[in-house]
């Protein structure tokens, strides 16, 4: 019998009962870390990160290291990351790769400000923690990377035999032959690369390239001590598996949406010569390149002025190291060969 009391339903269907709200996905670690690079101001300047800085912060947070350390912990959300857990992976960075204090400081510092960031703005309430925060940086592999001797020329083909692709085997010989930074390496677009000119070289031209990473504006020779690196170079570039659309001289092994591969990142080349080294056994790093070419250099009789030039130096503090020892024989055979 109908209930003539009770009020219709306007829609003439019965009513349903209210759904309890779903529970939200975690948010991924990845979101996380994009939404702290796009939103993050510093409380120090009021300022959100600039591109340049951004990068720097979806390289370090999200490149392959950290990747690797998630993996092996099996973190998918920001929600099981902490501040325990940061200070691992610094003492991880620090003790097993070996990176120098420097970067160290730096990845810390991004981790505490993202810390900071998942508490007001994501509500995580452990991401920062008393690890993170009472985390001491070691000088320690500053002092290793100080006291690495220049590699030899067996060295040097025993890593060019390891290297696994025809970039592996560019990138560490545009490391080693020209000295430059690898921040200014990996950031090299091929209008860069001047294969027309006599001789060939390299344009390095400040913030165009890798903002406070290129310390000068400079053209360095690509035949210094060698005549094989332009060819090298012609190959990778008429590589028909390369990108079409890609405008950077070394390329990773991963796509975009567009199918075109992303960039080859600070950490993918770091990890790529750390990996050399442990197939090899010999210490490999970008920093160990740039001590062997300037070695090089000035055993070849380049003067201070010129190498000095080469490196994007302000002063010679720092390029003096590889001459000591050298005035005296050097005035002694340019004396020699002085024709009155």
């Amino acid at each position: 019998m109908t209930d003539w009391v009770r009020p219709l339903d306007a829609s003439g269907r019965p009513k349903r009962e209210p759904e309890s709200p779903r529970p939200r996905d975690p948010l991924s670690f990845e979101r996380a870390v994009e939404r702290f690079a796009e939103e993050w101001v510093s409380p120090k300047t009021g300022r959100s990160f600039s591109i340049t800085s951004r990068r720097n912060v979806l390289d370090n947070l999200l490149g392959g290291p950290l990747s690797a350390f998630r993996s092996g912990r099996d973190i998918t959300s920001v929600k099981h990351w902490n501040g325990d857990l940061a200070a691992d992976y610094l003492r991880w960075l620090q003790d097993e790769l070996r990176r120098d204090s420097a970067t160290i400081k730096k990845v810390r510092s991004q981790l505490r400000s993202f810390g900071v960031f998942c508490h007001e703005r994501l509500n995580a309430q452990s991401i920062a923690g008393t690890a993170l925060a009472e985390f001491d940086v070691s000088t320690e592999a500053d002092y290793e990377r100080r006291t690495d001797r220049p590699l030899n020329h067996a060295e040097v083909d025993t890593l060019t035999a390891a290297a696994r692709t025809a970039r592996d085997h560019l990138a560490m010989a545009m490391l080693l032959y020209t000295g430059m930074r690898p921040g200014e390496l990996i950031a090299l677009d091929i209008s860069s690369i001047r294969l027309d000119t006599a001789p060939p070289v390299v344009e390095l031209r400040g913030a165009a390239h890798a903002g406070a990473n290129a310390k000068a504006e400079r053209d360095i020779p690509l035949t210094i001590g060698q005549t094989f690196l332009p060819k090298l170079l012609r190959t990778h570039l008429a590589d028909p598996a390369r990108s079409a659309g890609a405008s950077r001289l070394l390329l990773s092994h991963r796509s975009d949406a567009r199918g075109v591969r992303r960039p080859l990142t600070l950490n993918g080349l770091r990890a790529m010569l750390f990996d050399l080294g442990v197939q090899t056994g010999i210490r490999c790093n970008a920093y160990r390149l740039r001590h062997t070419f300037c070695t090089w250099c000035a055993a070849s009789g380049l003067p201070m002025t010129h190498l000095q030039q080469l490196l994007g130096h302000a002063t010679s503090d720092g390029i003096e190291q590889y001459y000591r020892g050298r005035g005296a024989r050097s005035a002694l055979e340019d004396a020699a060969r002085l024709r009155f």
